[in-house]
């Protein structure tokens, strides 16, 4: 009977801690932690879309898109959550000179694509760095984030600083196409693209030894530098998102009806 009751108490706080967490979010926009960030090592970075108010640009959208190349069973989506974090104090373009917070010159992006056979209105998608391996998830997701400038108004000669990665988690929990909007949480690891011109401006940059940047626009991915046969993952600057939560941001469905 006790055992039974105890695991009945953890089932109530599982999906009570479970809710509160998805709460923790703002509504109509995406929050997350960024740790290991380039503009500090030791401290995490919080990241809260900008909020659309008084003529405001929406800075957290998901774009769904249908693919078909006309051939039998080839049909497929993608979805491609954006989300810019520009303004700190207020969140938002009006009201953001008024005081001043924290981190306040920080300018970043995150987007993340992923591919799916098929919309529901609930799904779970997982992708790593392989391409195709029996014991781990293939890469259905990919992300991507740049600190666009950070506190101390460096920008890298204005080519911010870039991670991409593979090693994505994406849950939507409530995509609902008639409301266009979608919920879920995501957490993700990135590796750094682009070189830093003078890492003293960033805190939080590594440039150690046999250093191996990782960047896809320019088919630049990880190599095997100490030859080993596997990729050099442990030599590549990198960050991690966490806690990521989005509640009702806004659907641009692409769709044909």
């Amino acid at each position: 009977m006790k055992k039974a009751f105890f695991l009945l108490l953890c089932g109530f706080l599982f999906f009570a801690c479970k809710e509160t967490v998805f709460e923790a979010g703002l509504e109509n926009r995406l929050t997350a932690i960024i740790d290991m960030s380039p503009e500090s090592y030791e401290n995490k970075v919080d990241f809260t879309s900008d909020d659309e108010v008084s003529g405001c640009g929406d800075h957290d959208l998901v774009f769904i898109d249908q693919h078909d190349d006309g051939s039998i069973d080839n049909e497929h989506f993608t979805i491609r959550i954006e989300a810019r974090d520009y303004f700190r104090s207020e969140n938002n373009c009006n009201d953001y000179d008024w005081s001043w917070t924290d981190g306040e010159k920080i300018e970043h992006k995150l987007v993340i694509n992923a591919f799916a056979s098929e919309i529901t209105n609930s799904m779970y998608l997982q992708s790593t760095q392989f391409v195709d391996h029996p014991n781990n998830p293939t890469s259905g997701i990919t992300a991507y984030y740049k600190l666009k400038i950070n506190e101390g108004g460096n920008d890298n000669d204005g080519n911010g600083v870039e991670y991409f990665g593979h090693h994505v988690e994406l849950d939507i929990v409530d995509l609902d196409l008639d409301e266009g909007v979608m919920s879920g949480t995501f957490s993700a690891t990135l590796y750094r693209g682009s070189a830093v011109s003078d890492p003293n401006d960033f805190i939080g940059v590594d440039n150690f030894p046999n250093l191996d940047l990782y960047n896809p626009q320019n088919s630049d991915f990880i190599g095997d530098v100490d030859g080993d046969g596997t990729p050099d993952y442990y030599l590549t600057d990198s960050i991690r998102i966490e806690n990521g939560v989005f509640q009702n941001i806004t659907i641009v469905n692409n769709i044909p009806g």
